[in-house]
């Protein structure tokens, strides 16, 4: 297998770090905060070359300069806005999900080694870390996309209603089919498509489903009736609306409006028809496409269960079959891609999906957001909307989820800024955006641990699970991460709507397939697996392992649970770490969509630790007697002062267990 590098050794270091580090006393948390506050509402501008493909949960890639511009012992090199300063050092991330510690140290002159045990991240970092020029890649594109377009373009066409003349279309809009005691209805998230300035919004007629701006029907009822998803009851009967989840997902959705732009009359919003269902009706069934139903099949889940309730078994079905005929034909298309290339353009179609499935809502009727597509992860979770939108992934407009839209946004942008890379600085309330001259967000791939230790510099890759690092003892001169925040995100369960079909795109460039138990997130009991707190402190031993004397490991954390500050530091405690000093950022932008209007934590503790057989020098920590649950920033702080306190003073499980569930329920601790 190709992607994966063979197992030889790495020569430890056995040099003794340096006893103190500038993270270890100092960390400048507003210049972080302020920075990490403004990527967080764009965090694809600021940083465009980690965002090839859709992950979960990143965290802010200033921070993390930030923290490893701690490492850095040369003063003159320690200042944000500097390049370079970490040449000579290697710095592990164990879990890198988006790969954000990994970018940052490239940038830096470090010798990276990064592993997850899911294949996703890796064949990410691969693809946006290999040093490339832009051009190469869009040659590439441009062939791929041009050959797809040519043989699918025909099944996303319509006809423009004033000249009808045949065009692409944008996007076609389903409405959910319910039932009642009478009959049934198709239901939509609202009946207004399009707000217009200074005239009627045009909507769907929910007496004859015609999509107009005039607010009185002048025809009778036509087939099923359309209504909005705030009338939960029937008029006629008196029952409330219910799923149908014994028919077939896709044949659940009944098709209401088609969006498009014609040339001559610009944009047009009208209600399908038969030219429309005959379109539709030319791609090949589903079922023609043999596809392993083992491999397709969706698991009982933490998320995945949500689709079960409604009756989907397996992937196939979360797509129309137009839909799905686009991704037969670009798996077919992407096996004649030069490797090197593949990589991207198989990732591309990938992150695509989740602009391209039924699970996609409509968001487009605001004035300043026309034809807008939620996304199906918008809410780190499977949602079923009312309104179901299907896009048109080889349209050529500048419209949300199309697959050229996406190439200039994450492969041509992110190559472009990964070869010059800027750092927004603040001066006077305004932002302008510094080169940093002499660095650069790429590197050389090693395959070989051998070959990146004989190496100056160099990027090492590892589907790898991190109970078992394939290193050697004191290998690793700091370990950088972003741990899995308990249960905030079920990485694994949701990977998977996209590991299905990169098996396809990229069959031999990872083991796409796993043993979901061996990720290192707090369940709901209904997976199979270890628990959280016996992985991390699997995992936090290993980094004890391959860390160099000296070394420190360095990661972020937040959660309002006390059993998952619990886990974490007993967890912590049994692998021998001690706190040297904790910082607290603004993390999360609160009007992102999974946690807009919920009581969430918008900063991070910024945990530094070290493994040490004593803590006599060490920081004297004073505990917390009552957590100020009011304020995001105190409440971080509050849980990094204990965390310190409770790894200096060592107390048994149980009672770990105790301190926490106390602190955390507002009660009261004598300590």
């Amino acid at each position: 297998m190709d992607a994966l590098p063979k197992r030889r050794q790495l020569k430890p270091t056995n040099k003794p770090g340096p006893a103190h580090l500038p993270i270890d006393s100092e960390f400048p948390e507003e210049h972080a905060s302020q920075l990490s506050a403004r990527e967080g509402h764009n965090k694809h501008l600021y940083r465009p070359n980690t965002y090839l493909h859709k992950w979960w949960a990143r965290r802010s890639g200033t921070c993390f300069r930030h923290i490893l511009k701690g490492f850095v012992s040369n003063p003159a090199k320690r200042d944000f806005y500097e390049a370079g300063g970490l040449e000579g050092l290697t710095i592990l991330d164990p879990m890198m999900g988006g790969g954000t510690t990994l970018h940052e140290a490239v940038r830096l002159g470090a010798r990276v080694v990064g592993m997850d045990i899911d294949p996703v991240p890796v064949v990410q970092a691969r693809a946006a870390l290999q040093d490339m020029p832009a051009w190469k890649k869009k040659a590439a594109f441009d062939a791929f996309f041009g050959e797809l377009r040519r043989k699918v373009g025909h099944l996303f066409m319509t006809r423009c209603p004033v000249c009808n003349e045949p065009v692409p279309f944008r996007f076609v809009l389903y409405g959910r089919r319910k039932r009642c005691a009478c009959g049934s209805v198709v239901m939509v998230d609202s009946l207004v498509l399009r707000e217009q300035p200074g005239a009627e919004p045009i909507r769907i007629c929910e007496t004859c489903g015609d999509v107009t701006s005039e607010t009185h029907c002048r025809h009778a009822i036509r087939g099923e009736r359309i209504v909005a998803k705030t009338t939960r009851v029937c008029g006629n009967c008196g029952r409330p609306y219910k799923d149908t989840p014994e028919i077939p997902f896709r044949e659940r959705f009944c098709m209401v409006a088609v969006v498009g732009s014609c040339p001559q009359h610009g944009l047009f919003f009208k209600r399908p028809n038969s030219n429309d269902l005959a379109v539709a009706r030319k791609a090949p069934a589903a079922s023609s496409w043999r596809l392993p139903p083992r491999i397709f099949a969706i698991p009982n889940g933490p998320k995945s269960s949500d689709l079960r309730r409604h009756g989907i078994r397996f992937y196939w079905e979360l797509f129309t079959e137009r839909q799905l005929q686009y991704i037969r034909i670009a798996s077919e298309l992407l096996q004649a891609v030069p490797r090197d290339v593949r990589d991207i353009l198989g990732l591309l179609v990938s992150t695509s999906l989740d602009f391209n499935s039924l699970l996609c809502g409509y968001k487009g009727a605001g004035i300043r957001r026309p034809g807008a597509v939620r996304h199906v992860f918008a809410h780190h979770a499977y949602s079923i909307p009312h309104t179901a939108l299907e896009n048109n992934p080889v349209s050529t407009e500048r419209t949300s989820g199309t697959l050229l839209r996406l190439f200039k946004d994450r492969v041509w942008r992110g190559s472009t800024w990964a070869a010059a890379p800027r750092e927004p600085k603040l001066d006077n309330g305004k932002v302008k955006n510094v080169p940093i001259v002499g660095e650069k967000d790429s590197g050389t791939i090693r395959s070989s641990l051998s070959e990146l230790a004989a190496a100056e510099s160099g990027i090492l890759l590892m589907q790898e699970d991190a109970r078992n690092l394939p290193l050697p003892n004191g290998s690793v001169d700091h370990v950088v991460t972003d741990p899995p925040y308990f249960d905030n995100v079920q990485y694994t369960d949701l990977s998977k709507f996209f590991r299905v079909w990169l098996g396809l795109f990229l069959r031999r460039r990872a083991r796409w397939t796993y043993n979901p138990g061996l990720s290192a997130v707090a369940g709901d009991g209904r997976t199979v697996g270890e628990g959280y707190r016996s992985m991390m402190c699997a995992i936090w031993k290993e980094c004890r392992r391959v860390l160099r004397p000296g070394g420190r490991l360095v990661f972020t954390f937040h959660h309002w649970r006390p059993k998952a500050w619990a886990d974490l530091s007993a967890a912590l405690q049994d692998a021998g770490a001690r706190l040297v000093n904790y910082y607290v950022v603004e993390s999360e932008n609160p009007t992102s969509v999974h946690i807009a209007h919920l009581n969430a934590l918008r900063h991070d503790c910024v945990l530094v630790l070290e493994f040490s057989p004593g803590d006599e020098n060490g920081r004297k920590w004073r505990g917390v007697c009552k957590f100020n649950s009011m304020s995001s920033e105190s409440f971080c702080r509050d849980c990094g002062e204990t965390l310190g306190w409770i790894l200096a003073r060592r107390p048994s499980e149980s009672e770990n267990d105790v301190i926490w569930r106390n602190l955390l329920k507002g009660g009261r601790n004598a300590h």
